[in-house]
């Protein structure tokens, strides 16, 4: 189960497990018709650069499928482990405590370990 931190705007208000466009393959055609927040601008015909937006906040994001939030934003990391440790699994049904979520998103690698095999 791919898990990811992100750095989105405090106010980014997505439903969670929804995916969000802005975060499907950034290489679509022009001519597809494209809703708000999926990245696209329209006056320059091209993807933005920062998809999702980067701000303040911090956000998990599954990346097992076209990738979607899974958490409400946080305005500190502390506070996204605290919220993880209680209502989010590393992989399966397996969960982490606040500290090992922590160690695992700064260091960009969400795992889960089993005698001598990790789960990613």
């Amino acid at each position: 189960m791919g898990r990811k931190l992100y750095r989105v705007p405090l106010d980014f208000d997505w439903p969670l497990h929804q995916i969000w466009k802005g975060y499907i393959n950034p290489y679509k055609s022009v001519e597809c018709e494209l809703c708000e927040g999926s990245g696209f601008n329209p006056e320059t015909k091209k993807l933005d650069d920062e998809w999702p937006p980067l701000g303040d906040g911090f956000q998990l994001w599954s990346t097992t499928s076209e990738g979607s939030p899974i958490s409400p934003v946080f305005e500190s990391l502390d506070e996204l482990c605290e919220w993880a440790s209680e209502n989010e699994t590393t992989f399966a049904l397996f969960k982490a405590s606040k500290e090992e979520w922590k160690s695992m998103l700064e260091n960009d690698f969400v795992f889960h370990k089993e005698g001598n095999i990790t789960f990613i």
